[in-house]
């Protein structure tokens, strides 16, 4: 019905407008959403919002007091769900996020990058020399090596 009246030469506006609606709600009803079913009080449903918020920004520069602001808490209560979700600190957990985002970058061949450096910078570590040995005590090996290792 609603392609024959779309088709038709001879429409009718408030009936194109229903059929419109129909079709709308229809859609948004199949799409997915970011709505949390999750409680919102929860603290596991926080700390998810709070490491997809890192996820997504993880070139940026994050700090406590921004991801504080971001879930909405103190942030001494900050630094305890990190310790009861992540067993680490904010700025621990982000510094191994981004470790983790630069290694599956050097170790994968479609990924463009022209050196180690550069990528490293792109993720915020200014200091090559602390980021080579927090790469190496994370994944045992120096960057530069994950990188040859991909060719």
């Amino acid at each position: 019905m609603i392609c024959q009246e779309a088709e038709a030469t001879e429409q009718i506006p408030r009936v194109q407008e229903h059929y419109a609606q129909i079709i709308v709600s229809k859609m948004l009803s199949l799409m997915k959403t970011n709505v949390s079913r999750l409680e919102l009080g929860s603290q596991t449903a926080t700390f998810e919002a709070i490491a997809d918020y890192i996820a997504k920004n993880l070139k940026q520069n994050i700090d406590s007091e921004e991801l504080a602001r971001q879930a909405h808490m103190s942030l001494r209560s900050l630094y305890g769900l990190f310790e009861r979700n992540a067993d680490t600190t904010p700025k621990n957990y982000i510094r191994q996020k981004r470790l983790e985002r630069i290694n599956a970058c050097l170790s994968d061949p479609t990924c463009n990058v022209r050196n180690v450096t550069e990528v490293a910078m792109d993720y915020g570590f200014l200091h090559l020399g602390r980021f080579s040995d927090s790469y190496r005590k994370q994944f045992g090996e120096l960057p530069s090596d994950t990188l040859k290792r991909r060719h």
